[in-house]
Formats: C-alpha cells, sequence, structure tokens
C-alpha cells in the first residue's frame, strides 16, 4: 500500500504524464508505439513554397491548434518510445530543453517501473484564445478510461486514473515562428461550472 506521500508525489509527475495522454479523439495511448506519419520532404522550392503558403493560409487560431495537436500526439508517442533518445526528438519541436529534460525524467521513472499508458482520451477543445506572440488553449479531456498499467500484470497503477471532465488550460508562445508549449494548467473545476 503505497503512503500518503508516495501518493502525492506520483501525483505531481503524473500531471506530466496526464499530458503525454492528451490526444485527438482519434488517436489513443496504447501500450505499442504509435507510428508518426511526417509530411514528405519537399521534392523542390515550387513543393516547398506551397506548403508555407499553405500554412500561411491557415488562421492563427488554426495554427495554435496544430501546435497543440502536434503536441499532445508527440507526447505520447515519446511515452510509448521508452527511449531519452526519442522523447527528445520528437518533443523538440513544441518544448524548451529544459522541460524536455523533466519529462525525460518523468517517463524514465516510470518505465524503470515497467509503467505503460492505457486507454483512450477524448479531447475536446472548447477555445483557443491568442493575443500576440501569447496563445491560450482550453480543453475539456474526458481521461477516465485511460491511464497507468503495469506491464507484466495489467494492473492499474494507483492514483493514475483520469476523470471524466478534465479542465485544461494549455499557454504555447510564439518562438522564431513556432508555437511552442510554456505551460499546461489543470483546473480544479469542472469544465461545465
Amino acid at each position: 500500500m503505497a503512503s500518503q506521500t508516495e501518493i502525492s508525489a506520483r501525483k505531481g509527475w503524473l500531471l506530466t504524464l496526464l499530458c503525454v495522454c492528451t490526444l485527438s479523439l482519434l488517436a489513443g495511448c496504447g501500450t505499442t508505439p504509435a507510428s508518426v506519419h511526417l509530411p514528405a520532404k519537399p521534392h523542390n522550392e515550387k513543393t516547398a513554397d506551397a506548403t508555407v503558403a499553405h500554412h500561411l493560409l491557415l488562421s492563427p487560431q488554426q495554427r495554435v491548434i496544430a501546435a497543440y495537436t502536434g503536441y499532445t500526439t508527440a507526447m505520447a508517442t515519446a511515452f510509448d518510445s521508452r527511449s531519452a533518445a526519442q522523447v527528445r526528438r520528437l518533443l523538440r519541436p513544441y518544448l524548451d530543453a529544459a522541460t524536455i529534460a523533466n519529462a525525460v525524467h518523468a517517463f524514465s521513472q516510470a518505465w524503470a517501473k515497467n509503467e505503460v499508458s492505457y486507454g483512450h482520451v477524448e479531447r475536446h477543445i472548447i477555445g483557443v484564445r491568442v493575443k500576440g506572440t501569447a496563445a491560450w488553449v482550453h480543453d475539456c479531456d474526458n481521461s477516465s478510461r485511460s491511464g497507468l498499467q503495469y506491464a507484466s500484470t495489467g494492473q492499474i497503477v494507483q492514483g493514475s486514473l483520469g476523470i471524466a471532465d478534465e479542465n485544461i488550460v494549455t499557454r504555447l508562445n510564439l518562438v522564431r515562428g513556432h508555437w511552442v508549449v510554456l505551460v499546461q494548467t489543470i483546473e480544479d473545476v469542472s469544465c461545465t461550472a
């Protein structure tokens, strides 16, 4: 039986891990590594120009949503990779070096205990606000069917289950033309309150 201190410590890094499992409605956390389909490299300048032009046609809100969705997918793939090098590579476009180091540390602790993610998180973006070089994505997620389990037994890790009404606000900053996640906060109130 885990002590109250162990449960509190687990909840601290669980916030980081919960961000791992924040996926789009069609993606989910699983015990097998997820594959990431990267866009093909442009074969010529004309193709590269078309890609840039398409990006410029997106509204600022659409660009923020694309960055946020890419981040959540990369976090899940990074955790499932069970590789510190992969975590660094996958998260580099979305996080600063210190935050990536924290993710590697938290993931490594879970990997050492043979913990794996399971289940499916339903993400519902309910608002996006962009103000200059800052943006906020407001999510109301259902993470009640996801969490961590021990790979060897399938037993759920105590304190890892999500909730049906997870109120998450993510702050992103525009850095050298790319939206980067600065901080995620789980609000302690219902999304519908």
